[in-house]
């Protein structure tokens, strides 16, 4: 079988056959086209094994064609465009996948114009569909790395992942600058390229800096997580707490809140254990609702309010707005 035929294959759907074809084609001859068709009819298995759920297959595809694409001419960028969407959809899918060791190893300056240009999806025939802008596949890579950085930074109360130490998260963050650096050369003004400026800011202990960035987002964007972050960085309580209720407030899907919670009913168990004692009723049965089960410290927490009556919805609904009002900056 011709190189030839084995596209012809793959033009017919036919990715397996294709697959199988070129792989001892590709072992002892990897020539210009040969190597062209083993990348792509690759890539379109990894595809396939992601789909399928055969994480850990996709993975070491992935890996092989990260080899593979370091011999073909991808002159237009398609070659290198594909292993960023592939490595998108792997981060969400497979657990074990880490974005920021992916680009640790990227040459951002090979990126092209197009990995950075934002999306419209297509709408249906009948004119319906979302009007949103989907992120360049750039930009969500950049985002998928923040979210594994940040957890490196406090862990994961769901899963009770604990936080890495500093030096850790500091060479983490160092993988990442060459694309963030790039994407605020591109994008200065982008509220999650100042975030994430925030976030590389408070890893370097300049803490000033990234209040004052959280404090100009916060004018023109009411993201929950921006008032979660400037909370990470205050020291007063009161403060503090206002910050969370309004974390809580502006976030609309409950499981989200969870962490919030948390949070503010360690600031109120010492001070207001009816308040403490509501926060964690949410959390504790979001979490269940989820299938997680208490950590040790909801555990402890939750012997503190032991016999407490929480307080009502309504009345904790006051309490955060006589809270933001409060403290409101």
């Amino acid at each position: 079988m011709t190189v030839k035929e084995i596209f012809e294959l793959r033009k017919q759907g036919r990715i397996e056959e294709a697959y199988e074809a070129i792989r001892p084609m590709y072992a002892v001859h990897q020539g210009k086209y040969t190597t062209l068709c083993m990348f792509w009819t690759a890539n379109d298995i990894l595809k396939k094994r992601i789909k399928e759920r055969r994480l850990d297959e996709a993975e070491k595809i992935f890996k092989a064609l990260l080899r593979v694409l370091l011999n073909i001419e991808d002159k237009d960028g398609k070659a290198l465009s594909s292993i960023l969407y592939d490595a998108v959809t792997l981060d969400k899918e497979s657990k074990s996948f880490c974005m920021l060791d992916f680009v640790e190893q990227l040459k951002v300056e090979k990126l092209s114009d197009e990995d950075w240009k934002d999306l419209t999806p297509c709408p249906s025939p009948n004119g319906e569909g979302s009007k949103y802008t989907i992120p360049s596949v750039a930009q969500q890579m950049l985002t998928c790395a923040f979210h594994e950085l940040q957890e490196q930074m406090y862990g994961d109360f769901m899963t009770k992942k604990a936080p890495l130490s500093h030096d850790e998260v500091m060479a983490s963050s160092l993988k990442v600058m060459p694309l963030l650096q790039e994407a605020m050369r591109r994008n200065p003004r982008d509220k999650h390229n100042q975030r994430y400026i925030a976030v590389v800011y408070t890893i370097m202990g300049e803490r000033d800096k990234a209040v004052d960035i959280y404090h100009h987002l916060l004018k023109r964007s009411h993201d929950s997580y921006l008032y979660a972050e400037l909370a990470e960085l205050t020291d007063d309580p009161g403060q503090k707490a206002a910050l969370y209720c309004q974390a809580i407030q502006n976030q609309r899907q409950e499981k989200f809140r969870t962490g919030y919670r948390l949070e503010l009913a360690q600031l109120l168990i010492e001070r207001d254990k009816p308040r403490a004692a509501h926060e964690l009723q949410k959390c504790v049965a979001t979490r269940k609702a989820l299938g997680y089960h208490n950590t040790r410290d909801i555990e402890l927490m939750l012997q503190q309010v032991a016999g407490i009556q929480p307080t009502t919805d309504a009345e904790q609904q006051d309490f955060y707005r006589k809270m933001t009002e409060k403290y409101r900056n």
